[in-house]
């Protein structure tokens, strides 16, 4: 990282000059960890959906 040139930064000046990026990080990884979470659920879901299509008569899926 480059020195900034002048004087040095007061804790505010850090506080806003790293908010951006600190932010930016942690709803990624918010972001991929719901969607890591979701996973499972959408397995099960797709096993129950394929039971239910197991089961039921064709007459009963109505294709529109």
């Amino acid at each position: 990282m480059t020195q900034h040139p002048g004087p040095p930064l007061t804790p505010r000046e850090m506080v806003r000059a790293h908010a951006y990026p600190v932010l930016a990080a942690v709803s990624t990884t918010a972001l991929v960890v719901i969607a890591i979470c979701l996973i499972p659920i959408a397995r099960h879901a797709q096993h129950m959906n394929q039971c239910v299509a197991k089961e039921l008569p064709t007459w009963c899926i109505d294709l529109r």
